[in-house]
Order: C-alpha cells, then sequence, then structure tokens
C-alpha cells in the first residue's frame, strides 16, 4: 500500500558546510560529524518535498513549495513542532496536501490501471505543480500587497477607514528605515519581535500635527488608542494575504491591539466626550443670526447635519448616503454601510426632529467633505456657547496624558452619534438591547462605556423611579 512523507531537502549542514539559499555562499562548519544525529541542523529555511513510497523500486518525489526551518520541524511527526506559532494551520495543510497526492494516485491507478510508473510520477509531478502557494510565483513585495489590499477596500469601507490604513504604510515604512533589520519586510517577519520592536517605535513618535496640542513634555509618541487601531490594521491586513495564500505565518493572531494593563487603564476613565441632552437642545435651536451670512449659512448646515447624527444615532458613513427613497412614512430603512446590514429608524420622539431637518433640506442633506465638517463644527459649537472645559485622559504606552480644553475643540461627526446613545441610555433610560438594534451594535460592552455611573447620576436615575405602594392615576380621555 502506497504511503506519502514529507522530507526536508537540507535538513543538515552537509560536509560541514551549509549554502545559504538567497546568495549561494557557503558557510564553514569547523567541526566533522560522523553520525546524522549529531549534525547540526541547518540554520535557514529549506524546501519540503513530498515521497510517494510504494515499495522500495518505486518512490516519486514531488516538489512543494513549502519551506521551514529545520529546527521548527518534528522529524518523527513530520509537521511543525506543536509549541510553535501557527503549527494547526501549517500541518493541516501539509495534511490536505498529502491527502490530495494521495487521493491523485489513486484515481490514476482506477482509470488507467495500465499506466506505466514513469508515466504515473510524470503525472503527480505535474499535479503537484498546481498545489504551489501563489506568492511563491509573484513579484510583489509586502508593501505591494499592501496596496492591493487598500484597493480591495475601496467600495467596502469608508474613505476615513482607507485613510488609516494609507497612515499605517507610511508608519511602517518610516519604521523599517530606522530599523534597517526589516528594511526587506515579509510576511515571515511578522512575528512578536516585530511588534514590540514597532509599537515601542510608536511610542517613541516625535511631535507632529495633533500631537502638538498636548501638555508640554508629553507630545511624543502616538496615542494608545491609535496604536491599537495600527495593529488591528495589519492584522486585518495579514489575514486578508493569509486568505489568498499570499501569507503562510500566523503569528499575528496572537497579537493584541491592548496589553492587560492597558486594557485595565482604559476601563478606569470613562471620558466620552458628549453634547448633554440641554445642550444638544440648546444646539439644535441656536439661531445664527450674529454671524456673517455664509458663516451662518455653514454653521447651520453643520449644525442640522451634527443633530440630525445625534437625533439618529447613525454613522456618518450613512447619513452621507441618505436618499430620499430611503424614508418610508417616518421609518429610516438602510443598509448600514459598514455592517451591510438592514437598519430601521422610527423618526418619533426623541428622533423626531430629525424629519424637521430632512423637510427643511427636501430631503437632501447638504454635502460637506469630513474635514471641513469637523473644522466648521468646532467653530460653530463655540459660536454657540458649547464651551465647558471638558477632560480627556488619554495615553502613550503607560503614560497617561490628561487634554484638557473646552468641548467644542474636542467634537467631531462621531460625537453625534455618541450624544445620542448617551441621551438614550441616561435620560430616556431606554432599554439598551432597543438602543442597540437602533445602533447596530452587537456587543452590549460597547454600550456600557456610555452609561453614567457616578453618584448623582445613579441617584437621579433612581428618583425617576416611582414607589411600589403609589397610587395609581388613571387618565379619562373625553369621547371624540
Amino acid at each position: 500500500m502506497a504511503t506519502v512523507k514529507l522530507i526536508l531537502q537540507q535538513p543538515y549542514r552537509a560536509n560541514g558546510k551549509v549554502v545559504h539559499p538567497s546568495n549561494g555562499e557557503s558557510i564553514t562548519n569547523g567541526t566533522k560529524t560522523a553520525k546524522k544525529r549529531d549534525k547540526p541542523l541547518n540554520p535557514y529555511e529549506t524546501r519540503l518535498y513530498c515521497f510517494l513510497i510504494v515499495d522500495r523500486d518505486h518512490i516519486i518525489k514531488i516538489k512543494t513549495e513549502y519551506v521551514i526551518f529545520p529546527k521548527e520541524w518534528d522529524f518523527s511527526k513530520q509537521g511543525k513542532k506543536d509549541i510553535l506559532a501557527g503549527s494547526i494551520e501549517f500541518n493541516e495543510s501539509l495534511s490536505v496536501l498529502k491527502k490530495d497526492i494521495y487521493d491523485k494516485y489513486k484515481a490514476i491507478l482506477k482509470d488507467f490501471p495500465d499506466m506505466p510508473f514513469t508515466q504515473i510520477s510524470r503525472s503527480l509531478k505535474e499535479y503537484g505543480k498546481t498545489k504551489e502557494i501563489p506568492f511563491l510565483r509573484s513579484d510583489k513585495g509586502f508593501f505591494e500587497y499592501l496596496d492591493d489590499y487598500m484597493i480591495s477596500l475601496k467600495g467596502e469601507v469608508s474613505d476615513n477607514t482607507i485613510k488609516k490604513f494609507v497612515s499605517v504604510k507610511n508608519s511602517l515604512t518610516e519604521f523599517i528605515k530606522a530599523k534597517p533589520k526589516y528594511e526587506s519586510l515579509t510576511f515571515s517577519m511578522i512575528d512578536h519581535t516585530f511588534k514590540d520592536a514597532y509599537v515601542n517605535f510608536l511610542h517613541n513618535q516625535p511631535a507632529r500635527g495633533r500631537m502638538k496640542t498636548r501638555p508640554e513634555g508629553m507630545q511624543d509618541g502616538v496615542l494608545l488608542n491609535t496604536e491599537a487601531k495600527y495593529i488591528e490594521c495589519l492584522k486585518g491586513f495579514c489575514k486578508w494575504a493569509e486568505e489568498r495564500n499570499f501569507n503562510r505565518y500566523t503569528t499575528y493572531k496572537e497579537f493584541k491591539s491592548f496589553t492587560q494593563a492597558n486594557r485595565k487603564r482604559k476601563k478606569q476613565k470613562n471620558d466620552i466626550i458628549t453634547l448633554t441632552l440641554p445642550e444638544l437642545r440648546h444646539f439644535y435651536t441656536f439661531d445664527f443670526k450674529d454671524s456673517p451670512e455664509m458663516e451662518r449659512i455653514r454653521f447651520e448646515r453643520v449644525r442640522d447635519l451634527f443633530c440630525f447624527g445625534a437625533f439618529t444615532v447613525q454613522r456618518w458613513s450613512d447619513i452621507e448616503r441618505f436618499d430620499k427613497s430611503q424614508l418610508e412614512g417616518d421609518i429610516w430603512k438602510f443598509n448600514a454601510f459598514k455592517t451591510k446590514k438592514e437598519t430601521e429608524i422610527d423618526l418619533i420622539g426623541y428622533s423626531a426632529p430629525a424629519l424637521d431637518i430632512l423637510k427643511k433640506y427636501d430631503y437632501q442633506l447638504p454635502i460637506i467633505s469630513l474635514a471641513k465638517f469637523n473644522l466648521y463644527l468646532k467653530n460653530a459649537a463655540k459660536v454657540a456657547g458649547i464651551t465647558k472645559e471638558a477632560k480627556k485622559m488619554r495615553y502613550v504606552g503607560p503614560n497617561e496624558i490628561p487634554i484638557v480644553k473646552a468641548k467644542n475643540e474636542f467634537l467631531s461627526s462621531h460625537d453625534a452619534r455618541r450624544t445620542g446613545v448617551s441621551i438614550l441610555l441616561n435620560d430616556y433610560n431606554l432599554n439598551p438591547v432597543h438602543v442597540m438594534r437602533i445602533t447596530g451594535h452587537t456587543d452590549l460592552k460597547t454600550l456600557q462605556a456610555y452609561i453614567k455611573t457616578d453618584r448623582d447620576s445613579r441617584r437621579d436615575a433612581v428618583s425617576r423611579t416611582k414607589r411600589i405602594d403609589e397610587p395609581l392615576t388613571i387618565v379619562k380621555t373625553k369621547a371624540g
């Protein structure tokens, strides 16, 4: 009965020397070894060959495109050592390869029982070529694949998300310039050592842009949230590449966006900046009549878009895609751009003013770029007097960075959604499950960050409940 085995092309240093696969230069090993088990392992990656063995006189050697470091190979189990990262996926792919080769051999015997063994050998070797890993037949490098990934995302995610990946690419480009070790970056280099070096690099980034608005002496290094976004973007790219067989290294799956310590630091602070219900009411009804004509129009449009987002509690990507055809009476029905889920928003009660805003603009919301929106929003909120001092606590690694400024300076498009979530949960005590249906969140933990748990908020919430023995009030209505 035929068997299939995997054998390394060059597991040991040969004759005291080993040839570097990249340049063909031999490196002398100063010791002589008589027995194979005493030979030092080849320090470089070597190819795996698949051997179909019928008997000692009938063996077919099939080249594969799998390579591995001999020190990572379990010679008895014929697979990557179980304790190593990515061993499960790697060994599963090898098992599939062995099975495919064996099944192909059996199929040839069944269909062509008189086929000569030499022809069977040629057929299996040709079949083995169809099992090559695509990325080994490509001349593309890591950053070229990253470019392909960003192109593939267009139309699937917002432009703002694409910009995050551009930032990640720029950051990685700067990183490899600072770290010559990673000059020729490949997927095989994306391991925990790489991540540690990259995170340390991010912690020491010189101040630029908004980083310069932090307190003196605290401007260097990207914030913890930015660091986490970069890691998540990198993981998303590596997964995309793995699914297309461009990447066969899976250590990235073990990366954590936040270390356990940093996760605890984030949980200690609940500093999401939102407008209170009175502030939102004031902003929505504020008259910009004292502003110059062009500014008045600009401020009103920005204010109305922000309030529309707060009343509907939806993302900017869905607001900017609003179309009158999505309205069915007082219900806004659409497929969310980010999640692709069907969403229904009842424009009644708290959300009713959103319908008034739509009518004001004849169901065609003003068009404005996100960058300009965020700039004009800060100015409009300042004119409206939403300038109460606010504070956020951020981190660069383990270091606390207190950021204190007027509330209007913190506001951006996403704070409209956050404001709506906060008001529904804290002011109207709407069931969190209903809020999740409105927002599209799938994890209750996400909403917990918006629930006010301080002493005053808790007492206010309890004060609005009724005693169990309090008489019920019956309201009679007159017949029409």
